[in-house]
């Protein structure tokens, strides 16, 4: 699969659930907007009630309810008490706010519609900045000498409405969620996959990189040696079998590498270790690499200053630490190599550290140097030689003996792989 084609793909999905995600809320929206007008509809069937109700109750001389608060100025609406009985709108409201299943936490204003004056309030006054929905109910119809109207308030309508589909709501919650998971993991696995299908590839071309050299240097050897018979004196005979020995040994080397990974994945991998003076350990295993036969010159600078350098550790195990990381930093420099090792002591921690001056590692690239067979892409340029397993070998390793290990790298720049392995406690 092509990038084009997971790329196409990552659109059309993206698309898809925004499309999905936008269509939903459509209806969540539409759905809370039917539910508010369902309860605006029955709130006018109970005012409707109501004022039907008290228009034959209506008439004769009533006292105000002990609940009912009296609200502004109430010169002038004598007569309005005298024939309208607040304290039946009262239980006439609780009435039929009930039959309609309605909140029975509301409040109201008694007011005249001229000014807009409250003459009573039952109940928390709303704010006007609340935004708070207000049912009205003209009493007109109860007192004729002027115009009055009944203000009714349900200040937790919003939470009945979303509390009356909490069960739809959370469901098409999850579902979106499960939804948006899928997708997420659906694509994560797509790039993934192609991530992994480049390493094989690279791992296919690496190998055969690594093994056509020896082979056809082996094969050439072979044949000399063939078709020359006794016209090779011993020592050219020496010679060509010593290349065919050596390049053996060297395919061998690197089948051997991937069999040891596989043991270690099996859990089969096992330390024999010993005291070691890290500081001069770490020079020795440097030094007898013979940096001064390389086919490049190679510059090294020792800092080991650690005041503390005492491991117990698989000495093998921790020197092909060492080479590996001395090697990557020989490889992957360009121009004048310089290699700076350093050493010191954090906490209860051996710190050691390779910096090179080499080409870096872009930041995307980082996360993945450290697992099995990934190498950073070079395209067709294969002038780096190996498998992609010297740096997983190398974390796991590492991690064996209770440490870890950090890079520090900028393109261009170079690159810095920090060890931390535990000293031995004193």
């Amino acid at each position: 699969m092509g990038k084009r084609t997971i790329r196409l793909i990552i659109i059309f999905a993206s698309l898809s659930l925004g499309g999905l995600i936008t269509t939903q809320t459509f209806w969540v929206k539409n759905a809370i907007d039917l539910a508010e007008e369902q309860h605006d509809h029955r709130v006018d069937l109970a005012l409707d009630d109501m004022l039907s109700e008290l228009i034959d109750t209506s008439g004769g001389i009533y006292q105000k309810s002990g609940k009912m608060i009296c609200a502004g100025n109430q010169s002038g609406t004598g007569n309005f008490f005298k024939v309208v009985d607040s304290t039946e709108i009262h239980r006439l409201l609780i009435k039929y706010i009930n039959y309609h299943s309605l909140d029975a936490n509301f409040c109201y204003n008694i007011v005249k519609t001229s000014n807009d004056s409250i003459i009573f309030s039952y109940g928390n006054k709303p704010h006007k900045e609340s935004g708070m929905k207000v049912h009205k109910a003209c009493l007109h119809c109860a007192f004729k000498q002027d115009y009055y109207h009944l203000a009714l308030y349900f200040p937790n309508q919003t939470k009945q409405t979303l509390a009356g589909m909490s069960l739809w709501l959370g469901l098409s919650g999850i579902f979106l969620i499960i939804i948006i998971f899928s997708f997420y993991y659906t694509i994560t696995t797509i790039i993934k996959q192609k991530k992994i299908s480049e390493i094989r590839d690279d791992l296919i071309n690496n190998i055969t990189h690594e093994f056509k050299t020896p082979i056809a240097t082996i094969s050439l050897a072979s044949e000399v040696l063939l078709t020359s018979g006794d016209k090779l004196n011993k020592d050219k005979s020496l010679k060509y079998a010593k290349i065919i020995f050596d390049e053996n040994g060297r395919m061998r080397s690197q089948v051997d590498k991937v069999l040891e990974m596989a043991s270690m994945d099996r859990g089969e991998l096992s330390l024999d270790t010993s005291n070691i003076s890290m500081n001069e350990f770490i020079r020795t295993v440097v030094n007898n690499l013979c940096l001064e036969h390389c086919e490049k010159e190679v510059k090294v600078d020792f800092f080991l200053d650690a005041a503390r350098d005492n491991l117990v550790a698989d000495s093998i195990q921790i020197g092909n630490v060492i080479a590996n990381l001395m090697n990557n930093a020989i490889k992957y420099s360009s121009g004048e190599i310089h290699i700076i090792i350093r050493s010191n002591v954090e906490k209860n921690d051996f710190v050691f550290s390779f910096e090179d001056k080499g080409i870096g590692i872009k930041k995307e690239n980082i996360k993945y140097i450290f697992e099995k067979f990934y190498r950073v892409p070079t395209g067709d340029v294969h002038n780096v030689k190996g498998f992609g397993l010297g740096l997983y070998y190398v974390k796991t390793i590492i991690e064996a003996h209770k440490g870890k290990i950090i890079v520090h790298s900028e393109l261009g720049k170079g690159t810095r792989f920090d060890v931390f392995l535990p000293l031995v406690k004193s």
